[in-house]
């Protein structure tokens, strides 16, 4: 295990670590040689104080309740569903459900972070904590880096806890202490808790692919996610909850406090205590954000018309256990729940199973599934990150060894484009460059499934995830409607191969092309197009490590 470790350490460091730890090439560098140097630990949960809680009653009569108790009663059995595309909708709705709480918020996601659209989000929890709404936020760890004041002091006011899931370290919050933690216990801790939901007096909730960060709500100038989330009433929100609880109460969450090495003084509790709603300047640096921050009048009428307009249809909820992360899981690892949901609703496919994935590695098995389903007439159509569109070209350097088979065997395989200044194509608005984040698998438009879950053997066998599987034909159109425009050529490129040149042609001896347009004009390209050379060297020398299960 251990001759092994250093390059699938580099790869899982690729995909989870560049965009917090690795903004420049050469900290790859030093972050290895510190990796090498040394390690960190964590204490035991049982040094630290952490009462168990459960989910409060769900509240019918707090202003969320009455928006959607009526027509719950009216499909008992059923959950409502609204689906939310753009960027600024999904951050209006959760600022709307978060202002409205009459008494319990349940957040829990793999990313939150203190920049211009997560300061505002915190900074209302913290209005709804004070007004004496339950909150309680569980994060994963990897991503969270140093908890500074901001979050720290939020952690311990009244009515507002904060835990960690499966926390690198205890104490020390270094760069070198986490990333010494990481490499000496790698099989455990590069299991990360990948789940997103927010769930509102327990009648109302978001689920689905995005976590609270400027780039998940089209507010950031340079490069935004394209991703879905589904707002939820109905028997839904109480399905999170108990999902909520079992993580929340697991042994692998952490109160905050145990990963602080200095606690937030007496003063600058006083300072947050005493300050007025406006929210603190954020700590990230970045340019400010596009994406004008909507005041309560504006959510509260998105939040009207998402529930006046929810689809009412039977569906089932796939979440992971938490004990997923366990080590001891290695030899035989937990099974996949959305995993599991999805390919027992693709293999009922019979005319069409589209795939929406931002990381997309099929591996031989599910390759052959595929061109098993196209084999009996099944149109299988795959929506990918492009190496110029991906936020991690290490992933895509796993992909890239699974195209021309799929290819050849009849599936439609798109890249998608990271187009800037476009619209028309829900998926590509906006006028920064894209990137796919999103998780949506349609079956024969009729079965939707939407999530965290990845098409690829990080989500299937390291990370928890959760996915909801719903029935319904409208919702499921809808999604598909959002493929058939994301899949045009000005958003996506259509991957084929070359005519041959020989009668002995084989599939992996033809070219790989990609066919798009560029100026209105139609083009074709012969290599990953628009990837430049830095992206093209990463993706091939990480396809030298034997580590797709990593990505």
């Amino acid at each position: 295990m251990v001759q092994s470790t250093l390059p699938v350490l580099m790869t899982h460091l690729l995909r989870t670590l560049s965009m917090h730890w690795i903004a420049r090439r050469w900290s790859l560098l030093l972050l290895i040689s510190i990796v090498m140097a040394g390690c960190a630990t964590r204490a035991p949960l049982a040094e630290f104080d952490r009462p168990a809680s459960h989910a409060l009653p769900a509240d019918p009569g707090g202003p969320l309740g009455q928006s959607v108790t009526a027509a719950g009663i009216a499909h008992p059995d059923q959950s409502g569903f609204y689906l939310l595309v753009h960027g600024q909708e999904a951050f209006e709705a959760r600022l709307a459900l978060i202002q409205q709480a009459r008494t319990s918020l349940d957040l829990q996601y793999y990313t939150a972070l203190q920049d211009h659209t997560g300061t505002v989000i915190l900074n209302a929890l913290t209005a709804a904590a004070r007004r004496g709404v339950r909150v309680r936020v569980l994060l994963d760890d990897l991503n969270l880096g140093h908890p500074d004041s901001m979050l720290a002091i939020m952690a311990v006011q009244p009515n507002f806890e904060v835990r960690v899931f499966n926390p690198l370290t205890t104490g020390d919050r270094s760069m070198f202490a986490r990333a010494g933690a990481l490499f000496a216990d790698y099989d455990h801790l590069e299991r990360r808790m990948h789940n997103k939901s927010l769930i509102a007096d327990g009648v109302l909730a978001i689920v689905g692919g995005r976590n609270l960060a400027d780039q998940y709500f089209d507010a950031r100038p340079d490069m935004n996610f394209r991703d879905l989330d589904v707002l939820a009433a109905g028997q839904l929100p109480g399905k999170l909850e108990t999902s909520f609880d079992h993580y929340w109460n697991s042994k692998e969450s952490y109160p905050l406090q145990a990963l602080e090495s200095r606690p937030p003084t007496p003063e600058a509790i006083n300072a947050w205590q005493t300050a007025s709603n406006a929210p603190p300047p954020p700590t990230d640096n970045k340019e400010p954000a596009q994406m004008q921050i909507p005041d309560a009048a504006s959510a509260d009428a998105l939040l009207a018309t998402a529930t006046s307009h929810l689809i009412w249809a039977h569906a089932w909820l796939a979440a992971d256990n938490p004990d997923k992360v366990e080590a001891d899981n290695a030899s035989a690892p937990a099974m996949s729940k959305p995993g599991a949901g999805l390919f027992m609703a693709a293999r009922r496919a019979q005319h069409e199973f589209i795939i929406m994935s931002a990381y997309f590695v099929p591996r031989d098995g599910g390759t052959q599934m595929l061109a098993d389903l196209e084999q009996r007439g099944v149109a299988v159509k795959v929506l990918t990150n492009s190496l110029a569109s991906t936020d991690v070209a290490a992933v895509h350097s796993a992909w890239r060894k699974y195209r021309k088979q799929l290819v050849a065997s009849g599936v439609e395989v798109h890249e998608f484009r990271p187009v800037a200044g476009v619209h028309g194509a829900a998926l590509s608005t906006g006028s920064s460059r894209a990137s796919l984040h999103t998780k949506a698998y349609v079956v024969d438009r009729q079965i939707l499934m939407i999530g965290s879950f990845n098409l690829d053997p990080r989500s299937v066998n390291l990370n928890t995830e959760q996915a909801v599987l719903i029935k319904s034909p409208e919702l499921a159109e809808q999604v598909a409607h959002l493929y058939d425009l994301a899949a045009t050529p000005k958003y996506s490129y259509l991957l084929e191969l070359a005519p041959p040149h020989r009668p002995d042609d084989t599939a992996q001896s033809r070219q790989l092309r990609w066919v798009g347009q560029e100026d209105g004009q139609d083009k074709t390209w012969t290599s990953d197009p628009d990837a430049g050379l830095w992206r093209r060297m990463l993706s091939g020398v990480v396809t030298l490590f034997p580590a797709d299960d990593e990505l």
